[in-house]
């Protein structure tokens, strides 16, 4: 399943990049859903700060979580490629095998960026059987995860959506953008 978002932000690609791909393993700061991310050891692709990292979905003793590994991290270019690979040890099964995204950079006219968000998503026979409600319910999990990144960028706060997750989860953060 191929799924493309964008967003443009207003502020330069610089910045952006620097939350966004530099900062990488600190998704937990702005990004919903995310509970707390680590950098994960390993070998680092050319020119990348780290190998990847984890993202817990859950605030609990071993968590759903995901595991995300830089493939490309091209800083002239600001394209940044990784692997997403979702690991639950209990309760329902994911029905997604793997997602590849390429998130990408390009300056506006106005000193803003446009940030683009593709993915090819790798799926399990439940995620074929449920494809129309998956690529609904994925879209827009995207696009809340760029428009967090936007809010978090034009303000240096999180968005509302941020805000109501950790307020649920119990969880408290200052931006420093």
């Amino acid at each position: 399943m191929k799924l493309n978002r964008s967003v443009t932000i207003n502020k330069p690609v610089s910045k952006v990049w620097q939350v966004a791909a530099e900062d990488f393993a600190n998704a937990y700061k702005w990004m919903s859903g995310v509970v707390h991310s680590y950098e994960t050891p390993g070998n680092r692709q050319e020119g990348a700060p780290l190998a990847g990292r984890i993202c817990n979905l859950e605030n609990k003793k071993d968590p759903f979580h995901a595991v995300e590994n830089i493939i490309r991290f091209d800083s002239e270019r600001h394209i940044l490629e990784f692997e997403v690979f979702p690991v639950k040890k209990s309760g329902p099964g994911i029905p997604v095998i793997k997602n590849h995204v390429t998130l990408s950079l390009k300056a506006t006219e106005d000193g803003g960026t446009r940030v683009f968000w593709d993915c090819n998503l790798e799926l399990k026979l439940m995620g074929k059987l449920l494809y129309p409600l998956l690529k609904l319910g994925l879209n827009k999990a995207f696009d809340g995860i760029l428009n967090d990144l936007k809010v978090y960028m034009e303000t240096g706060k999180v968005s509302v959506q941020k805000q109501k997750f950790d307020e649920k989860h119990g969880l408290v953060h200052t931006a420093n953008v």
